[in-house]
């Protein structure tokens, strides 16, 4: 039997991923019902939703484009970050380590703090899930 630790909630958390990373396929893309922007919907997601800040967005656009319908279909790996801040706080968080249809690695400024920010390297992941 496998144990979880889920909290009850509709949307994944940092939490959610320190048993490691996750790979999902993207099934779909709506306006965000909270603070996010978006709400990314997850075939794997079990009815929970991603909601990416507007710095993981923007890596997902400088991967994929602007246009969410060619985001569905297409693979992501999200881990746990323990150094993610909100304010002053390490409190943990969701980044992405890998995106299919990239190809080849990818470095990106993404901004840590206003003013401030740091590479961030995206590594390639295959385009098509692996048959179990």
């Amino acid at each position: 039997m496998r144990i979880t630790a889920e909290p009850r909630s509709d949307q994944w958390n940092g939490d959610d991923f320190v048993g490691g990373p996750r790979t999902f396929t993207i099934a779909g893309v709506k306006p965000g019902k909270a603070e996010q922007k978006y709400d990314i919907d997850l075939v794997e997601g079990g009815g929970r939703v991603w909601r990416p800040p507007p710095t993981v967005v923007r890596i997902l656009i400088a991967a994929w484009g602007e246009e969410s319908d060619v985001w569905v279909g297409r693979r992501v790996t999200l881990k746990l970050d323990p150094a993610v801040r909100f304010g002053p706080e390490e409190v943990g968080g969701i980044r992405v380590s890998h995106l299919s249809h990239i190809g080849k690695t990818m470095k990106i400024a993404s901004t840590v703090k206003r003013g401030k920010k740091t590479p961030v390297t995206i590594e390639p992941l295959p385009d098509v899930a692996p048959v179990a």
